[in-house]
Order: C-alpha cells, then structure tokens, then sequence
C-alpha cells in the first residue's frame, strides 16, 4: 500500500503530488490556521478527509498509518464511521492537543473562569507529563504513568544537584497544574459532553514538602531601598560605567534618571501589586473618600484583569500619594511605557505581555544591586508589603490588600514579622516635580 508523505520546505508543510492511479493514497496537509495536521484519504475512487488531531508531523504520520490499516481491514465505512467526526464533535478519546481544546471551551462557563495565561499552564504541564511517558492521548495518562513522571522527574533533577526541597516544590507544582484539568467541575463539563472520566491524579502529590515560613529583609535593607530610590529616580552620578561586554537589554547606565523603574518600585513596596498590576495601573484606579483618604482599586479595564477576577481597595499613605502624582506623565498610565494590548487581543498568548518591561529590567538590577538576593527581587517587595500588613493589621488585612483568595495563602508566602519604616516625605522625595 502505497503511502504519499510530505515533503518538508523550511518550516512549511507541502504535499506531493497524489497518483490518482493509486487505489489507497493519503497525504497529510496543514489548513491555515489549525494546528493540527489533516489527513486526505483516496480509497477505491472514494476521498475522504480527516482531522488526525496530531499537531506534531511523526505522531500525524502514525495516526495516518492507523486510519489506513483500519480501511484495509475493516472497510471504508467502518473506518469512516472509527475515526471520522464532525468538527463540534466531542472526541471519545482525545489526544492531549485535543483535550487541551476541550479544557479551553468547557472552562470558558466556569463559575470561576481560569485566565487564559492560567489555563495555558495547565496544559502545559499535562502535555509535559505525556511527553515524558510517551502518553499521547488522555486514556494513557494513569496513576502509574504519573508515579513513572515522579520518579522520573526526581531522579533527572538530582543529576542536575538541585536541593530536595526545590524540586519537590516543583515537581508538586507541575501535578498541581495537571490535575486542575480534571477538577470537579471541569469532569462535569466533560460528562455533559459525553466524556466520562475521573482523575488521575489523586494523592499524586508528595507528602512532605513543606514550605519554608518567608523571612523579611533586613530592616536596614529595606530603608536604604527607600533611601536610595531618589537615586534610582534622578540618577546616581558615582554610577559604575555600563559594562559593554553584557548584552544589550542589560547595558543599564544607573548615572541617568530610571522614573519608569522608580514608580515600579512604590507601586510594588508601597502598594503591594503585582507585576501585571503595576505595568498596567490607571490613574482612575486613585480615589479619595469623603475624609479625604486615599485608597486605589485594583479592578478590570480593556488591558488588564485582575488574578482573582475581583477588584480590591488598598489604601495609599500620603507620601506615597505626593511621590505618585510628581512622576505623573502619562493621563492614562501611571507608569510610563508602550501602549498595551487589550486584553482580547492577548488571549491567544501564553504569558503576560508587559508594556513596562524594559522598566522591570531596570528595577531587578538596581534591587540586586541594593542586596536583595531573590530569584524574583521585585515580587520580594510584594512580599514585603504583604509583612508589613500582616505584622500591622494583621493577616486578614493582608489577605485583602494582597487580592488573596485565602489567609492560608497568606499565611504560608507574604507573613514574616516585621516592622517597615514608616514612609516619610523625605524620603519619597515629596517635592521634587519631575521636568
């Protein structure tokens, strides 16, 4: 039997030429737009086309060969009937790219909506298992492939001299992730469907990894931060030179002004946001009570959606009120940087798109600079505001500030005992106008 595959050209997909002469041909296509590969059947003067639900060309390949062994064996219909569906069709045993579809519509209801960068990671996770235990669809990703993952996943990471503790956290992250495609209400969606499935993953998750309680920085770190942030602001004329031997994104000459950097850095100690909250605060988010209190609200606009879905108030200290409203550029934006994408034109990505990164970048090096010693300095300084909280109001408090869904997650990340400096005037610079 006679079998036409693809010839590759660069990173296109071009079919060879069909022999209509040929009573069993197929060859595998690409239709603009999908991701998975197609697959056109000639059989006895018969053509058929079908979706092979493969994205990647070998596995394409193979489900192919399956569909023409079918035909031979069992007959053109039954074939038809075996592995042809309609395109709203639920899939009787989806391939991991498949169900990572399915997932996709059936959480677009839930109560609860995943984000889409959330959602992303999830499948990923589980389509990084299935690659690991060669599992390409749903049915073969058992209890026992998942303990082959583990045991496979620890062993690599200790070849590798990772610490137990780190890869443990890890490893209990990626089931995590994996299992939220099979939650209680995401099986429900799939019943509903037709789908009848249960999760693998229960009491897949290592017991023992404990969480080690967060330590605050020094207190004279945390003051020479706020000391030196008018530095960080106008500029540090005893700055080392830029060290030109680094790559270009990491030529960063601290003896000229860094605002963007600087109201990163108020938004993130100060305030307690999140990186995507920072890059993207409004102005309209600042408001006065009527005793003249000011607060901000952190909630949705046409670039940003807040993690929880739910908008929250913190309120703002006059002197980081002062320091805000004098390195204001921007009507719209309190941190200057690109114009954002709207949040519908990002759902088809993967991560966070960041109009300030250039801004973090700045604020990372300078805070390494300053001492902080963290894989992710500037989410320190949420943590950071997050203990000062804690430590002053106490975790419920925090927990509201922070856009927590539970004091447990509190608890266990953002609250070491500490004592911030209180913010002065002096040393926000309160009024120094920028030019």
């Amino acid at each position: 039997m006679p079998y036409n595959y693809p010839r590759r050209m660069g990173r296109a997909i071009v079919n060879s030429k069909e022999q209509s002469t040929r009573a069993n041909s197929f060859h595998l296509l690409k239709q603009s737009g999908s991701r998975y590969f197609s697959m056109r059947v000639m059989h006895l003067g018969s053509r058929r086309r079908f979706t092979t639900g493969e994205s990647a060309l070998k596995q394409a390949q193979a489900k192919a060969r399956a569909i023409m062994a079918d035909i031979q064996s069992k007959g053109f219909e039954e074939a038809v009937r075996l592995h042809a569906r309609r395109r709203d069709e639920t899939p009787s045993d989806p391939t991991l790219n498949e169900f990572g579809d399915l997932y996709r519509k059936v959480a677009s209801g839930f109560d609860q909506r995943p984000g889409n960068t959330t959602a992303e990671r999830y499948i990923r996770c589980l389509v990084r298992i299935g690659e690991s235990v060669g599992a390409r669809r749903v049915s073969a990703i058992t209890p026992e492939k998942i303990e082959t993952f583990k045991e496979s996943y620890l062993r690599e990471a200790r070849e590798k001299g990772r610490s137990e503790t780190s890869m443990r956290t890890t490893l209990n992250g990626v089931l995590r992730n994996a299992a939220a495609l099979f939650s209680a209400q995401a099986l429900q969606s799939y019943r509903r469907l037709g789908m009848n499935l249960e999760s693998p993953f229960k009491g897949s998750q290592i017991r023992g990894v404990r969480i080690a309680s967060y330590s605050p920085l020094p207190r004279d770190m945390i003051q020479q931060i706020w000391t030196r942030s008018q530095l960080l602001r106008d500029g540090e004329p005893s700055a080392l030179p830029v060290d030109e031997s680094l790559p270009p994104r990491e030529q960063i000459d601290f003896s000229e002004p860094h605002w963007d950097a600087y109201v990163l850095l108020l938004l993130e100690l100060g305030l307690g946001l999140r990186r995507n909250e920072a890059d993207k605060a409004e102005w309209s988010w600042f408001n006065s009570d009527s005793k003249g209190r000011q607060f901000i609200e952190v909630r949705a606009t046409d670039y940003f959606l807040p993690k929880s879905k739910q908008s929250r108030i913190v309120p703002v200290e006059e002197a980081l009120w002062v320091a805000l409203k004098a390195a204001k550029t921007d009507e719209r934006f309190v941190v200057q940087g690109g114009v954002p994408r709207t949040r519908e034109s990002c759902n088809e990505t993967k991560s966070a798109v960041y109009r300030c990164d250039r801004g973090h970048r700045v604020l990372v090096q300078w805070l390494r600079e300053q001492g902080v010693d963290d894989p992710k300095p500037c989410h320190r300084l949420r943590k950071e505001f997050g203990s000062y909280v804690s430590t002053t109001f106490g975790l419920f408090h925090a927990q509201r500030f922070l856009g927590h869904s539970s004091p447990n997650v509190t608890a266990a990340y953002y609250a070491g005992l500490t004592d911030m400096p209180v913010i002065s005037p002096s040393l926000m610079g309160q009024t120094h106008e920028r030019h």
